[in-house]
């Protein structure tokens, strides 16, 4: 039943019980005198009750039909109550955006502009997930990049740079000068722009070399 609807019938059912009241508040103030009653005898009212008794079923029908559960209307306030509970308790907890914003869908052909657009939302996409699709298609040099942009976003997830798209790897080597695997980080550096800017080419053999190196300094950067 709609909020609408539920409205109109709990309109019509406190006009039907007001003019009840009035009706019986009437009734109660009318009390016939003697003169009145003596008038009244030796006259037949049995059509006049037959009539009134088919008066009163019909009224009684009437009611029925607009009769309704006032438990009803809590009912729906409860359920609306509970959907905006929900909804606030999601808005504090995964934040406005991500409750407004529809859910990415995956890259399925990982190329260059891919990579790109991977790379300018870097919170926001599931690099790992890319790096074993580029693996699994044999895209070495791809899978490079991204191997490198997963040290990148583990490293602004532990609070040891400040991640922005318009930052370059110098500014990432000199905010982890300080750090234990700094100097990995560097030679990482160095490899990434070496086989990505240099446009080597990579086969197999090569790459589970730079993958192992790579992996290693990730598992620092947990640590």
């Amino acid at each position: 039943m709609s909020i609408k609807k539920v409205y109109i019938l709990f309109l019509i059912l406190i006009s039907i019980s007001g003019s009840y009241i009035h009706a019986q508040e009437e009734n109660k103030a009318f009390s016939p005198s003697v003169e009145l009653l003596e008038a009244r005898e030796g006259i037949d009212y049995a059509d006049e009750v037959q009539d009134k008794k088919e008066d009163e079923e019909k009224e009684d029908e009437i009611n029925s039909s607009l009769n309704f559960n006032l438990s009803d209307v809590f009912g729906v306030l409860l359920i609306f109550l509970l959907i905006g509970v929900v909804l606030a308790i999601l808005y504090f907890v995964i934040g406005k955006d991500n409750l407004i914003r529809p859910k990415s869908r995956k890259i399925k052909e990982l190329n260059l502009k891919a990579v790109e657009h991977i790379e300018e939302d870097l919170e926001n996409h599931d690099v790992a997930y890319y790096l074993d699709q580029a693996i699994t298609e044999n895209q070495y040099r791809i899978a490079i990049r991204l191997h490198y942009l997963l040290i990148i976003k583990k490293l602004s997830e532990n609070k040891f740079i400040k991640w922005k798209k318009d930052k370059t790897n110098r500014d990432y080597i000199l905010e982890t000068a300080s750090l234990p695997f700094s100097e990995e980080f560097r030679s990482s550096t160095s490899i990434f722009e070496k086989v990505w800017y240099g446009e080597r080419n990579v086969g197999e053999s090569d790459f589970k070399q730079i993958y192992k190196h790579f992996d290693g300094l990730n598992n620092q950067i947990h640590n």
